[in-house]
């Protein structure tokens, strides 16, 4: 059997769920089935080293973003020398690149991604898709929600959405990952308080002030026995700024801490007594999955694909989006449990996230699809 020669279209390799997905997926590819090369138009490389060893090429079509119009050119280029069986690009913008791109190469079938269900943010948005829609053979959405959003504001994509999961790979934490989690809990948090954690770029999609809010709302006492830790990239300076202005100089300025980001993730979730997502809306939210697998109750807004993931009861709380009073008693729910209760619901989250969602599943339902591509060719 030939294997099929398969191109993935990304914007980099930075620090972010899309690209950690794409980097799992590519590592975890049967080379007798596939053969995988990535395309990127961003010289961000947080990810690169995680293909080491792969053998899998990567293509720098620029480094000034895709309105480069070099980028697209030298996809064309691309495209037509080497003659792929497949075309996957991973977030919206190379999904749009990847259809200008391939309409000019016969041959080469596409598959463009959705990761989120803001497709209808704007109308300009939602008819720029419709005109692209029947450009591209399948598209693989991240979620159920995902899907949903989709095939609501974009008829023509009825039918031909699938939905496949991220996947989780999965390793036991390392010595060094360990070490950095009890340095990180020496630095933040005495022996008598709870670390919640927050992984996520700061952005309005993950809504901080939703979190601020409840934690204003959060009695004297209780805030007095946790800590709040956001990791991730500060991608909105302003909003940044804004926080810290609003946190300056009140009973917040001792609980929450913002840090930029970590290649030691493994070990931020090791840290964490419990993980917060208060975000506005989501797809399918890789912090909450990478948590629970390490054992972390998670307390979450209800947006995307959470209620797959986060059993309330069992492995969480899932409160409205939005919701200030219900994600502080959330919060003051889970404070008030016994040790043992919060150990027990991490170990339900991870049990259920480590059989549902294998970086085995996601290569699975991912190769069904690109199967049912080609078979309709």
């Amino acid at each position: 059997m030939t294997p099929l020669r398969v191109l993935y279209l990304i914007d980099s390799l930075g620090a972010g769920g899309a690209q950690r997905q794409l980097v799992t997926l590519v590592r975890a590819l049967n080379r007798v089935l596939v053969i995988p090369e990535i395309a990127v138009y961003h010289p961000l490389w947080h990810f690169a080293p995680e293909l080491d060893g792969t053998n899998t090429p990567v293509h720098v079509l620029g480094n000034a973003g895709a309105r480069d119009p070099r980028v697209l050119i030298r996809l064309v280029r691309l495209l037509g020398r080497e003659r792929y069986d497949l075309l996957h690009s991973y977030l919206r913008t190379p999904g749009v690149l990847a259809r200008l791109g391939a309409a000019t190469v016969r041959g080469t079938r596409v598959i463009v991604s959705e990761r989120n269900v803001d497709i209808a943010r704007t109308t300009r948005r939602v008819a720029f898709e419709r005109f692209l829609a029947s450009r591209a053979d399948a598209m693989i959405a991240n979620a159920k929600a995902v899907k949903l959003s989709v095939e609501t504001h974009v008829p023509a994509w009825v039918g031909r959405v699938h939905v496949v999961p991220n996947g989780l790979e999965w390793s036991t934490p390392s010595p060094e990952e360990l070490a950095y989690a009890s340095d990180l809990r020496k630095t933040h948090v005495s022996s008598d308080q709870l670390l919640l954690g927050v992984v996520a770029r700061v952005e309005k999609q993950k809504n901080p002030h939703l979190l601020l809010d409840a934690l204003e709302l959060v009695p004297t006492d209780v805030l007095a026995g946790i800590r709040v830790l956001w990791v991730g990239a500060r991608n909105d300076r302003d909003l940044v700024m804004g926080l810290m202005r609003r946190i300056e100089g009140t009973a917040l300025s001792d609980a929450v801490r913002i840090i930029g980001p970590t290649d030691r993730i493994a070990g931020v979730y090791e840290a964490l007594d419990g993980l917060v997502l208060p975000s506005s809306w989501e797809g399918f939210p890789n912090a909450v999955l990478e948590a629970l697998a390490h054992g972390v109750p998670v307390i979450a807004t209800d947006v995307g694909d959470v209620r797959e993931l986060v059993h309330p009861g069992r492995s969480g709380w899932v409160v409205p989006p939005g919701d200030a009073v219900t994600l502080a008693a959330a919060i003051c729910e889970f404070v008030a449990l016994p040790a043992s209760q919060r150990q027990q619901m991490g170990a339900q989250g991870s049990a259920f996230v480590l059989r549902e969602y294998s970086v085995d599943r996601m290569v699975e339902r991912t190769m069904a699809v690109y199967r049912h591509v080609l078979d309709h060719a």
